[in-house]
């Protein structure tokens, strides 16, 4: 009877051993998916800037992304206005030489970056008032009332720079921050000057041999060319890439 006893024991401190594990396993789960408050001390104000910086960033990105791909699609227009552009495969696709009368050549409607990035700026700035929300991640965060964004299109990446400084203060703990960068590797700037090497052929001769200029630049490039009467729809991407840059020609009506 005795031994019966020591083994129904030591079977009860297995058990509660068990469950002791359990529950300081998922403790430690709760803290880390944020479910949960860590009892000891709390995390620290650079933690919690680190946790900050990173669902800043993961906005940039985010936004980002949505309209680097919109930008791309619709020829470097976000917001093309009416008669600016052809439907095709459902996107606007954007005139980027207008047509002249009677002639095989168009006119530069002068595309530039200047103008791309200040349409990204507008309308990033919009949407990361919807993503960005700081005091998700810090309830003892100081932030700013307003946030300047800089847009800078590479040929290789598209860099952000925000703007926003945060302060967290925790007792004597404090950790501040200004700005948030955030780079996403899309080959707009390059892409671009593709398309502006296409528009200034049309411009000039009225025409554009693309197998001629992808042979000349080694294959690096690879273009598709449509003609939906009466336009000209160009399709640009690295040949190794997934980022497409499409533009239209405007071509002219016969009656």
């Amino acid at each position: 009877m005795k031994n019966m006893n020591q083994r129904g024991q030591a079977t009860l401190f297995i058990i509660l051993g068990i469950v002791l594990v359990v529950l300081v396993v998922l403790y430690f789960v709760g803290v880390q998916q944020k479910i949960i408050p860590p009892i000891l001390g709390g995390s620290s104000a650079n933690e919690e800037m680190n946790d900050v910086e990173n669902h800043i960033k993961g906005c940039l990105e985010e936004v980002g992304n949505d309209y680097v791909t919109i930008l791309g699609l619709q020829g470097g227009y976000l917001s093309p206005d009416e008669g600016t552009y052809r439907l095709y495969d459902d996107s606007k696709i954007s005139y980027l030489c207008w047509n002249q009368v009677d002639t095989k050549t168009c006119t530069n409607r002068m595309l530039t970056e200047e103008s791309m990035e200040t349409e990204l700026k507008q309308a990033m700035e919009s949407a990361l008032n919807t993503c960005v929300n700081v005091y998700d991640y810090s309830s003892d965060a100081t932030i700013a009332e307003d946030w300047d964004l800089t847009v800078d299109i590479q040929r290789s990446s598209v860099d952000f720079v925000l703007y926003y400084p945060v302060q967290i203060v925790k007792g004597d703990d404090v950790a501040s921050q200004d700005e948030f960068e955030e780079s996403l590797n899309v080959p707009l700037g390059e892409l671009y000057e593709v398309s502006q090497d296409v528009v200034n052929d049309h411009a000039i001769y009225g025409d554009f041999e693309q197998l001629i200029y992808m042979l000349s630049k080694l294959s690096r490039y690879t273009i598709y060319k449509n003609k939906p009467y009466p336009d000209v729809l160009y399709q640009v991407k690295l040949r190794e890439g997934d980022y497409v840059f499409q533009f239209a020609i405007q071509g002219e009506e016969k009656v």
